[in-house]
């Protein structure tokens, strides 16, 4: 077991590794782990070392205590009304840029599974970072909100595309004007979260979770989140022959891997196949 941590100003991103599993945890408490632009800037960097580290198998997004995210610091948001406003929108234009989209984009790029575990409030770039996930095990006391319109703001950290592609456009429409709150039940309805359990039983489920994920094949796992992201990828998706052609070029690739032979020789022999890590 290994843990690095990295400074976020009154707030701190904590890797921990255990075997191929990294936890990356979002830790200002007392804040609800709400981002100011030092933790921000601190969980680019975790996030990135964490996903380039050849050791790393599994990424676990959590934060510390009893809330996921709060979102963004409003308070320091508050300290940029000081300038113009010419000003003011390249600060935050170059924060959201600098520090929000990068981590957005690794999640989502990354070869590694991606669990979000999540409790109580998930709100703003919060729940971009969970809705960039491959998989999202809430609590059921999480709560989630789009945010952005509180703040006469549209959203960052990919909002407007996950959720129109998971929801439509007029149910992502009204949960980003409207900014409501919603509770772990509603997000599993409308698919944003594959898995709701109970406060008490959540840190079992987690483990379970990951147990489970990190046993699978993790070269066909690659594969099926590059194939269902080139999918998604513009208004109207990838062209459905583009598709098939990459789903068989992913197939082939797969087809080399030990993880399919090991899967192939395990179903003709009735047994549970045993994958190894070498991909």
């Amino acid at each position: 077991m290994t843990e690095q941590i990295e400074s976020g100003g009154d707030g701190r991103i904590l890797n921990h590794f255990d075997g191929g599993v990294a936890i990356v945890t979002m830790s200002r408490p007392a804040r609800r782990n709400a981002y100011s632009t030092a933790m921000m800037r601190a969980l680019r960097l975790a996030v990135g070392a964490v996903l380039s580290d050849p050791a790393c198998e599994l990424l676990v997004l959590r934060g510390d205590g009893a809330s996921f995210s709060a979102g963004g610091d409003v308070h320091e948001f508050a300290q940029g009304l000081t300038l113009e406003p010419a000003a003011r929108q390249a600060s935050f234009e170059a924060l959201v840029a600098e520090q929000v989209n990068p981590v957005i984009l690794a999640l989502r790029a990354a070869h590694q599974p991606v669990i979000a575990a999540v409790r109580g409030d998930c709100v703003g770039y919060g729940l971009s970072l969970m809705l960039a996930s491959d998989f999202a095990l809430a609590a059921d006391d999480a709560l989630f909100s789009t945010a952005g319109i509180a703040l006469a703001q549209p959203g960052a950290g990919g909002q407007s595309a996950f959720l129109s592609r998971a929801l439509g456009e007029r149910r992502a429409r009204e949960l980003m004007w409207s900014a409501r709150r919603f509770d772990a039940h509603e997000a599993k309805a409308l698919g944003l979260v594959e898995r709701v359990v109970p406060v008490a039983d959540f840190e079992a489920a987690l483990a379970d979770e990951v147990t489970r994920i990190a046993r699978g094949p993790r070269h066909a796992y690659a594969e099926i989140k590059h194939l269902l992201s080139a999918a998604a990828d513009g208004a109207a998706g990838q062209p459905l022959a583009d598709q098939l052609s990459a789903e068989a070029a992913a197939f082939g690739r797969s087809a080399a891997s030990a993880d399919f032979a090991e899967a192939v020789q395990a179903f003709v022999a009735r047994r549970k196949p045993q994958f190894g890590r070498d991909g």
